[in-house]
């Protein structure tokens, strides 16, 4: 077996296979390494928004709401959306992606291939030692390529079920007294209803988390079957992409929003942006700017979210009127020109 290349990509979740798809039939040989034998599923709740739709993801695939309610304890507020969102399944994303780089003369797909160890230029797996110009970490929130740079991750947690009954709302509930800063979410998928709470371990323990989860599904009559749990970490802890011949994109760069959770966004827009990086030396990574920007703000609002949190953490009522009060903000015009003039300053001076 053939093993040196010019880029070697570990990980085939969205980051990797659109970093190889942008390297697709170009000059370069590529190695996308995947340690599970399907491509495409994930602990992942699906969920896309406008920042996914440069990448053509065919309708046909998705689930669309152009509605979404949040819920805040007990009084619900419904909302229009400009921008629709979507709910995907990562098998059918994964499949997309690989039907696209399948047939390529310049990328090898490895399966079923577990990463060891790496070491200076040289990727050493249970199917043998590669070699490489260029290494791509791809691989998740327990990057093994962001621990071979010696980086920190700070992590929040996502843990859901999927249940058998098909919803038709796209659902956000908060309980500031329960969940802090976190929340619990439905996101509609055409097989099945993907139910599950996003939070901080800082904030709140794992199997509180849990029970609060599986009191919200029995309370509101979800059936669900406790071996079909799932949970993972979400690395927030950006420290940069590019670390000489080394790079990192997706949750490995730490490119998930802690606010929201968000990844696949940003694991695609990661993953072309450093493709054409090793392409071209000079390229300016714009797209890859624009979502830190985005990612940014958000994260500089949750922070002052849970601080006002923290300050009222024994007025309970106040933490409700806060939730309930932002979220009356933003039907506001006003209000939308003032977070819009806000990511435009941030733009300008980040």
């Amino acid at each position: 077996m053939e093993n040196k290349y010019d880029v070697i990509i570990i990980g085939a979740g969205p980051a990797g296979l659109e970093c190889a798809n942008t390297l697709n039939n170009t000059n370069l040989s590529v190695l996308l390494i995947e340690k599970n034998k399907v491509i495409g599923p994930k602990i992942c709740a699906g969920g896309l928004t406008n920042l996914d739709a440069q990448f053509d993801i065919p309708e046909d695939k998705t689930r669309c709401f152009s509605k979404q309610e949040i819920i805040i304890i007990d009084q619900s507020y419904r909302k229009n959306l400009v921008n629709p969102l979507k709910t995907i399944s990562r098998l059918e994303l994964g499949q997309f992606q690989l039907n696209k780089i399948n047939k390529s003369s310049n990328i090898k797909i490895l399966k079923d291939t577990l990463v060891k160890r790496i070491e200076k230029n040289r990727v050493i797996t249970n199917k043998g030692t590669f070699y490489f110009k260029y290494l791509v970490g791809a691989d998740g929130s327990n990057s093994i390529v962001r621990k071979y740079l010696g980086l920190k991750s700070k992590i929040c947690i996502g843990m859901f079920f999927n249940i058998k009954k098909i919803t038709n709302k796209f659902i956000w509930y908060a309980n500031p007294r329960l969940l802090k800063s976190g929340y619990i979410w439905i996101f509609p998928h055409k097989r099945y209803t993907n139910i599950g709470v996003y939070f901080n371990p800082e904030c709140i323990d794992v199997k509180n988390a849990k029970s609060i989860l599986e009191d919200f599904l029995n309370k509101n009559n979800y059936r669900f079957n406790r071996y079909n749990f799932k949970a993972a970490p979400i690395n927030y802890f950006y420290q940069g992409c590019i670390f000489k011949n080394i790079f990192l994109i997706g949750d490995a760069a730490g490119l998930a929003s802690k606010a929201t959770g968000e990844g696949i966004s940003f694991a695609l827009t990661s993953g072309k942006e450093i493709a054409k990086k090793i392409l071209d030396s000079n390229y300016k990574l714009t797209e890859l700017n624009r979502i830190l920007i985005i990612k940014k703000r958000q994260e500089r609002m949750l922070k002052i979210r849970e601080t006002m949190l923290k300050i009222f953490e024994k007025l309970p009522f106040m933490q409700v009127f806060l939730f309930r009060l932002f979220v009356n903000l933003m039907k506001k015009k006003w209000f939308q020109k003032i977070l819009q003039t806000f990511r435009n300053w941030n733009y300008r001076f980040l």
